[in-house]
């Protein structure tokens, strides 16, 4: 006996998980204040994705985008950090609609689709922001940004079609799915950049070199 009274042991307290940065999960901080008018964001994301197809990524500003959405510069800056932050958003937003969901049943016409509908939306905006925000060396984050919210995803959902095409015995087991990701894309932004137009079949024909050249004996029927 030491003559102290024992005094019980405060509990411990548990570790709080450190709050991942802007930079780890590529979503903006957004101020606290009023509800989101949806009509209001609904208006400048519309704007945003016009203008970038009219006038192209370096012409669009935060200001032309409020002036023809009808509102208020700050209504924009309530919402979005700055223009690489407004125009990843808006296309991310809008390019997700052609994304089929759930397991496909024919993986090779969903990339078919998928190839087409966004060369015809969306490969000519996007071949520039991209080539413009590499260009901007003095702010990475938005190409890291726009690689987070419009890259990935689509990357993503043209990998599980090719997995899905593996699982059906389309392609083989080796067959290099990163090598065929990296075709893919290379079928819609090399003739945007060589300035050559979309001929029809052109999609069918790019799956199809895949198949043909990593498929097994069983997809010949498909192409």
């Amino acid at each position: 006996m030491t003559g102290v009274a024992d005094t019980p042991a405060a509990p411990a307290v548990p570790a709080v998980p450190a709050t991942p940065t802007v930079r780890e999960t590529g979503d903006v901080p957004r101020r606290r204040g009023r509800p989101r008018d949806e009509r209001a964001s609904s208006a400048i994301a519309e704007a945003a994705l016009r203008q970038l197809h009219g006038l192209g990524y370096a012409r669009v500003t935060m200001e032309s985008v409020a002036s023809e959405a009808g509102v208020a510069r700050a209504t924009i800056y309530r919402r979005y950090r700055d223009k690489a932050d407004l125009i990843t958003a808006a296309i991310a937003d809008n390019s997700r609609a052609h994304l089929v969901e759930g397991v496909s049943d024919d993986p090779r016409a969903d990339l078919i689709a998928y190839l087409e509908e966004f060369d015809k939306r969306f490969a000519e905006g996007c071949l520039e922001v991209v080539g413009t925000l590499i260009g901007m060396r003095e702010d990475p984050w938005a190409l890291d940004l726009h690689r987070q919210r419009v890259v990935a995803p689509r990357v993503a959902y043209k990998r599980a079609l090719l997995e899905r095409a593996r699982e059906l015995g389309q392609l083989r087991l080796d067959a290099d799915l990163e090598l065929a990701l990296q075709m893919l894309t290379g079928s819609v932004f090399a003739r945007r950049m060589a300035g050559d137009s979309s001929r029809p079949g052109w999609a069918e024909r790019a799956v199809d070199t895949i198949w043909v050249g990593m498929g097994t004996a069983a997809a010949s029927r498909w192409c």
